[in-house]
């Protein structure tokens, strides 16, 4: 089984998506989006696996919407619906990443 920051670093990318998604379709703030998204992801898991699995995952879940939430405080969601008229959803997430990515590089 990989790390837990190993398969943050793997999911950050869709992850992002997902949550930026959320943040032009209901206007909620990214750090709303990463709770909610994350819950949505958390129902999905299947109910009979080991519990050091499941442990992993929401670890995993929990890094995710910590990192994503961080962000929220610069970038409101009204910057990110308005920043999504001259942008792609794609766009937007990646530099999203990027950010993210490097804030990660001296934990990784």
């Amino acid at each position: 089984m990989q790390s837990v920051a190993s398969e943050v670093e793997r999911c950050l990318s869709l992850f992002v998506r997902l949550c930026v998604n959320r943040v032009i379709r209901t206007g909620d703030g990214l750090d709303r989006s990463a709770v909610v998204v994350a819950s949505e992801l958390h129902a999905k898991f299947p109910g009979a696996i080991s519990d050091v699995l499941r442990a992993h995952f929401e670890a995993s879940l929990a890094q995710l919407v910590d990192l994503v939430s961080a962000l929220a405080s610069r970038l409101p969601p009204q910057v990110v619906r308005d920043f999504s008229e001259r942008a792609s959803e794609v766009q937007i997430a990646a530099t999203l990443e990027r950010s993210l990515r490097g804030a990660m590089r001296p934990e990784l």
